[in-house]
């Protein structure tokens, strides 16, 4: 009877990390719209410019909507540790970041690392945003109890 009990937290908190992360690419699609069409002229000159920069500016407004997704599991998961509830929508940004690549020719080595870039920077940016929030978290709720 206490593993009933126990596991309706446990999946509540996996439907708040899962139902999350899918609503963000609600947020994320015109955010990305809109800083794309601030960003579009940009030139990025030489492989490592290119490679290595341009993924995380073109990736910024994924990151931003990524932190609060990580800020949002960190304050809705009904856990002692809500930052560790914040690594299933981090892991599921890193996973699909990876493997929804379409290439126009045959990637190389560096098209590879840049696609690895983009993917962790959104999955730091999670975790990030989750850590913030843990510790205001933490803050309200020892005011709470005061």
């Amino acid at each position: 009877m206490k593993q009933v009990a126990r596991l309706r937290p446990t999946a509540q908190n996996l439907v708040i990390g899962c139902g999350v992360y899918y609503l963000s690419w609600w947020a994320a699609y015109p955010l990305a719209f809109a800083f794309g069409k601030l960003t579009g002229r940009i030139i990025y000159r030489g492989d490592f410019e290119s490679y290595v920069f341009m993924p995380l500016v073109t990736t910024v407004p994924y990151a931003l909507v990524a932190a609060g997704v990580g800020a949002c599991v960190a304050w809705l998961v009904i856990s002692e540790r809500p930052l560790h509830w914040a690594v299933l929508p981090a892991a599921l940004y890193i996973f699909f970041g990876t493997v929804e690549y379409h290439w126009a020719r045959p990637p190389v080595l560096l098209d590879r690392v840049a696609q690895v870039i983009d993917a962790t920077f959104v999955g730091i940016a999670c975790l990030a945003g989750a850590m913030i929030a843990a510790r205001w978290r933490g803050r309200f709720s020892t005011l709470d109890k005061s």
